[in-house]
């Protein structure tokens, strides 16, 4: 796919780091590559949006002493009207009518294909082209699930579990024709009872808690909350801790009652209210569990799922609260007072007269849960903008069609944006814009189920990938509250902050950036937004942590109280989120804002001196962690290896920022000079800088991956062994996996490998 836009260098003139071509496979081209062409419709045409604009457009939001002066280029006069004329397309009402469309039903991973050819042929419309690109993974489908508490010595029924959701009148996503039923992706079969156990959030620390107040948890069904660490984990380990099944229930502690009035009064879950979620181990590694590490493709050899350990081994079900609490009740008395253990093991059930105790409980529980295993199509839709001058280069734009139910907020908000930034993008073409580098716009199916379809298209592209692309840009849920959130490289810093300058917040005169900052300041005094760890956003997952692109997600949250279940509706979206639309509005401003950016900028706006002070950060939290271990790297508690590689990275992080500046002064970032010999210094210049700063992602990369988990192959951050959730990655995975063990030798090793890695990349950045 895209190979008539890959580069070569065969046959070519280079003078490229001799050094550095051991990892030129994985981490990209460094300078080498054909020169780009210039093309004069593009300038014909800012120069009239430069002439006309200001008098047709309203002036965008920009506090001048907000900006920083590297925050846009010298040429950006034309730019700013372009992004004028984008926000002049963007349509609140477009965007409710491709929400109600993506929410009109219940649309799992590889079903409702009619939402596929509608996303390409939308795609189609706005002169994109488009494709859709078909997977065949291992997938399952509900077909018997049940959950009672049974005397063991009558035999008769206690309590059976509706695993039902209520049907609320006004709402059609509630209806019985769009209920999917309470199951788990990639969840075991099987039929199992045993004695009851309540563990908390069902992370191995919580099992180790257990252990300690002597309650057994061997032959048990165990039931946990949701929160705190992916669903997969919670199965497996309670899975190694000797349990026959798990169930999850969502606690309205953490989203429910708690939190303020619940659906249909308000915007958070109510008691019948059930989160499904797949239990897939994805820190072990994503996408189809048959065919780790390469693409499920028609012909693709599976390996057998006994192999697969990223699957679980025994059956697990979601819970509303609800049904939680009879078996809850079941408990009382019984084991060790939950408080007792710990006060966070509390939850909110007390106001329905619950007392959480451990079990085990007296009466058994029995779980059934059978699902149908069958290779199945998913289809990703893939459009492209081919870029005008550099098409070889590109950025992607993504969000995931699927979703366990109609999925207002997740994915379809997103899935809503996609196809108006697809519209606006058209809209701009016909005026005769094109993008200085291609733009990919990815539709993915089967996130839900564990990245599927991202990761299947990444693991098949993946050499197209490293070669030729600078930036994958992601949106899952664009909008379940009024929060603005981002995860990103750290690369990505600067460019950030500015593009949320130039938009307004909903209902304000102050800008995104200003709103975010104080949401960001409310939460952890700091000076500036706080940009998460990046990584783990959903689809940039496969992206970052296997390709090594630099990656950025962002949307709205705040009021994430219907995920996976019914009540994540159009009606409720409408009626407690975005009546107006206008916080859809803005996630289209700053996704296509930043799409604009990274594919027009001559100059990519990116921060490599951002990257190496993350990096100091990041070893910080690690000195920090080690602390809490006997292990010590080779001269203590201080890792100085990676002290020493990182102000060697942030050093020649300066020469790049140098090198900006040089071009913009000497040159200009247009290289618009008629001199022939000048023309191409500049050109060969821009394209050096440019190299580096889309490249220094993949110089991050250990071919060799993370111990016991090489799929994953980032060497600076990653999911952890035992405390992943999708929003959380920690720093140096490698090195947290030779900490555990407790191995000094392996330990050392593992540190001198990582400074070897940010050496490498800080020598990369000092090619010219």
């Amino acid at each position: 796919m895209f190979d008539e836009e890959k580069q070569t260098s065969k046959g070519e003139s280079t003078s490229c780091n001799k050094s550095s071509q051991r990892y030129r496979d994985w981490r990209g081209p460094g300078r080498c590559g054909k020169q780009r062409q210039i093309v004069t419709m593009l300038a014909l045409a800012a120069l009239a949006l430069v002439l006309v604009g200001p008098w047709l457009l309203p002036p965008l939001p920009v506090q001048p002493e907000d900006i920083d002066l590297d925050d846009f280029p010298s040429s950006q006069d034309s730019k700013i009207d372009i992004e004028r004329l984008l926000f002049s397309v963007l349509s609140a009402e477009s965007l409710r009518s491709s929400l109600e469309y993506y929410t009109s039903g219940t649309h799992i991973g590889g079903s409702n294909q009619s939402q596929a050819t509608h996303t390409l042929d939308y795609f189609k419309q706005q002169n994109i082209d488009a494709e859709i690109v078909e997977y065949y993974p291992w997938l399952n489908r509900p077909l018997k699930q049940r959950v009672a508490i049974v005397n063991s010595t009558t035999h008769e029924i206690a309590f059976e579990a509706s695993l039902k959701e209520d049907v609320v009148p006004g709402d059609p996503a509630s209806d019985s024709q769009n209920d999917i039923g309470s199951f788990h992706g990639y969840s075991a079969n099987g039929s199992v009872s045993g004695r009851l156990v309540y563990a908390n959030y069902g992370r191995a620390s919580d099992f180790d808690a257990l252990q300690r107040a002597n309650v057994n948890v061997n032959g048990s069904i165990v039931i946990v909350r949701y929160g705190k660490v992916h669903s997969g984990l919670k199965v497996y380990a309670a899975e190694l801790a000797g349990a026959k099944g798990v169930l999850i229930y969502s606690d309205p502690a953490d989203d429910g009652y708690t939190k303020g009035k619940v659906y249909p009064a308000g915007p958070w879950r109510p008691e019948s209210s059930i989160q499904r979620d797949s239990v897939l181990r994805q820190n072990i590694y994503p996408g189809d569990p048959l065919t780790p590490g390469y693409p499920a493709t028609r012909d693709a050899q599976p390996i057998e799922p006994n192999e697969a350990s990223s699957l679980s081994t025994i059956p697990s079900l979601p819970l509303s609260y609800r049904d939680a609490l009879p078996l809850l009740n079941a408990m009382q008395t019984h084991g060790s007072l939950a408080a007792d253990i710990d006060s966070n093991w509390v939850g909110g059930l007390t106001s329905r007269g619950i007392e959480y105790w451990t079990g085990p409980s007296e009466y058994e529980v029995q779980v059934e849960n059978i699902v149908e295993y069958k290779t199945a199509p998913i289809r990703n839709v893939i459009g492209r903008i081919k870029g005008s001058e550099d098409p070889g280069q590109a950025i992607v734009i993504g969000n995931h069609r699927d979703s366990w139910s109609s999925g207002a907020a997740d994915p379809s908000s997103g899935a809503a944006v996609l196809l108006e930034l697809a519209r606006a993008f058209g809209e701009l073409q016909r005026l005769g814009w094109r993008p200085r580098r291609t733009i990919v716009l990815a539709s993915w199916d089967a996130a839900e189920y564990g990245l599927v379809g991202s990761t299947e298209w990444v693991e098949e592209n993946v050499d197209w990938l490293r070669a030729s692309v600078a930036a994958y840009v992601n949106v899952g849920a664009a909008v379940d509250g009024g929060t603005f959130a981002a995860t990103a490289s750290p690369i990505f810093k600067s460019l950030l902050y500015a593009v949320t300058k130039r938009v307004l917040y909903p209902h304000s005169n102050d800008t995104l950036y200003a709103v975010w900052r104080r949401q960001s300041s409310a939460e952890v005094a700091k000076p500036k937004p706080v940009i998460d760890l990046f990584g783990a956003g959903g689809d940039s997952l496969p992206f970052a942590m296997h390709a090594g692109i630099s990656t950025v997600s962002l949307g709205f949250t705040g009021s994430s109280g219907t995920r996976h279940s019914n009540f994540d509706s159009f009606k409720r979206m409408i009626t407690f989120i975005d009546p107006d639309m206008r916080l859809h509005l803005t996630a289209a401003q700053v996704w296509g804002l930043l799409a604009i950016r990274l594919a027009d900028d001559p100059v990519l706006q990116l921060c490599p001196r951002c990257y190496a002070k993350a990096i100091k950060k990041y070893i910080h939290l690690f000195e920090q962690k080690m602390q809490q271990h006997s292990i010590q790297a080779s001269t203590g508690n201080k890792l100085h290896r990676l002290r020493t590689a990182q102000r060697q990275l942030e050093t020649n992080a300066a020469a790049v920022e140098h090198d900006k500046r040089h071009l913009r002064s000497v040159y200009g970032e247009d290289c618009q000079m008629t001199g022939r010999r000048r023309h191409a210094t500049c050109l060969a210049l821009r394209r050096s800088i440019n190299d580096r700063l889309s490249n220094l992602e993949r110089h991050f990369i250990d071919p060799n991956g993370v111990p016991g988990r090489k799929w994953y192959k980032h060497a600076l951050v990653g999911p952890g062994k035992w405390d992943w959730t999708e929003a959380d990655h920690q720093p140096f995975p490698a090195l947290a996996a030779a900490l555990e063990t407790g191995n000094k030798q392996q330990f050392q090793q593992c540190e001198k490998d990582i400074a070897n890695i940010i050496h490498e990349a800080a020598w990369f950045l000092r090619e010219v």
